[in-house]
């Protein structure tokens, strides 16, 4: 039996989706006997080339070290410190999977927000981009990342400067992308914003977002008059924190809302507020997919461009309907669908639509669980998975059998092996689908 030693290189990372995914999609690949796997993870920081977004530099002798060690056959890696682990991998001459999260490697200001309400298409001329650097200092206090007056500061001067910096390096970390085996994305919205940088043969649109089904089939949950928002780091402005905040002054009077999350300044808690409930980070599944289940809507107001938007999905497989800004990928896979409503982020257009869903309440019943589940499950990850290490290492003649010693070779054929590039998950190889990056790198 060969045996195919797999090297997972990520940074040190225990909140948010990218970590669930990446932990569910080793899970399931530990289940094939035949895979080896590793996982490095960064730990080495330095507060001084963060701003920078290149500490994760620091960790590279760690990844020679662990290289010249386990002797992986392939890599797969994510989040920043995949640039500094794609250069070692060309020199030694090693197949690298990237896993692309999000747009923070390649917007300068680590959020491609744009406008209020409006995400970036993807990094541009330098002269756009600077001009895109100054309007942040003003639009910063426009979507509460900065309390008013910060706008004038020596510390907003200076991190324009910085910012303006790291256009260089996010223009590098682009370049650098072309340089792995493949990179796999979420959406077509992730595709866009990377099209014009990327040869397209060297990206997939994948389900790297698995989820683990939770919900009981024919189980009744009472709804509570509550509406609820996740947030997977402090103070999450570009995810629209000071949205909700201004939003629950205008619920109905019966209703609260339930912040599921990280810390919220203490500035912008000063005033007394009857709509709203904290509740801190919550660490376990089972009590987060309570939350859900009893809440009537769930809040995706992101102001950023989301790779995908896990708590779409693990809303949805909780039976409870979304309301989500333009700016999450994951809309794209649920087409008319009642129980998704994409909303712009203006006010008063998401309380007539929380007003609607609250008069005329969606059912989401076990099909529609059952077909979300089927279309990003464990399972389906893992056949995509390997069927993408088959074809980068070109092992076709391999066997791969399972933990309990059964050939995979008839999972491994389930599915077709990806395409170039497709706007929806089903990916293949006709006209549309090359159509789509025409206006991309070489006009390929």
């Amino acid at each position: 039996m060969t045996k195919i030693n797999i090297l997972i290189v990520t940074t040190l990372e225990t909140k948010g989706g990218a970590f669930k995914s990446l932990k569910n999609i080793v899970e399931s690949l530990k289940d094939i006997k035949n895979f080896n796997i590793k996982i490095l993870t960064q730990k080495i920081k330095n507060k001084y080339l963060k701003v920078f977004g290149i500490d994760s530099y620091l960790s590279s002798l760690k990844i020679i070290k662990e290289i010249l060690k386990f002797k992986p056959n392939i890599i797969i890696t994510q989040l920043e410190i995949a640039f500094p682990t794609v250069i070692i991998a060309k020199i030694k001459k090693i197949p690298i999977i990237n896993i692309i999260r999000g747009t923070s490697e390649f917007c300068p200001k680590y959020v491609d927000i744009v406008d209020y309400g409006k995400s970036c298409s993807g990094l541009s001329s330098r002269k756009k981009c600077f001009k895109c650097i100054e309007n942040w200092r003003s639009l910063r206090v426009l979507i509460g990342n900065k309390q008013k007056g910060w706008e004038y500061s020596l510390a907003s001067s200076i991190s324009n400067i910085l910012y303006k910096i790291r256009y260089f390096i996010c223009r590098f970390n682009l370049y650098l992308l072309n340089k792995f085996s493949v990179n796999l994305v979420a959406s077509y919205l992730m595709l866009k914003c990377i099209s014009n940088w990327v040869y397209f043969e060297k990206v997939r649109i994948l389900n790297i977002t698995p989820i683990s089904r939770h919900y009981k089939d024919n189980k009744y949950i009472n709804k509570e008059n509550r509406l609820i928002f996740v947030m997977p780091t402090d103070d999450a402005s570009y995810k629209g924190l000071d949205f909700i905040l201004r939003l629950i002054k205008f619920i109905p009077k019966n209703y609260y809302v339930l912040i599921v999350g990280g810390e919220i300044p203490e500035y912008k808690r000063e005033w007394k507020q009857d709509g709203l409930m904290l509740t801190g980070y919550i660490y376990s599944k089972e009590r987060l997919n309570i939350f859900y289940q009893e809440s009537t809507i769930t809040l995706v107001p992101t102001f950023c461009n989301e790779s995908f938007g896990r708590g779409i999905i693990e809303s949805l497989e909780n039976k409870t309907p979304v309301i989500s800004s333009p700016q999450c990928g994951a809309n794209q896979f649920f087409g008319q669908k009642d129980f998704l409503k994409v909303i712009p982020l203006k006010l008063d257009l998401w309380v007539r639509a929380i007003k609607d869903i609250i008069d005329n309440l969606p059912i989401i019943d076990d099909n529609d669980v059952s077909e979300i589940y089927k279309q990003f499950s464990l399972e389906r990850s893992r056949n995509d998975f390997v069927k993408i290490i088959d074809e980068v290492l070109n092992i076709s003649t391999f066997k791969l059998y399972d933990i309990f010693g059964n050939d995979l070779e008839d999972f491994i054929d389930l599915y077709e092996i990806p395409g170039k590039v497709s706007i929806w998950v089903e990916v293949d190889n006709n006209k549309d689908s090359k159509e789509v990056l025409m206006n991309g790198k070489n006009g390929k």
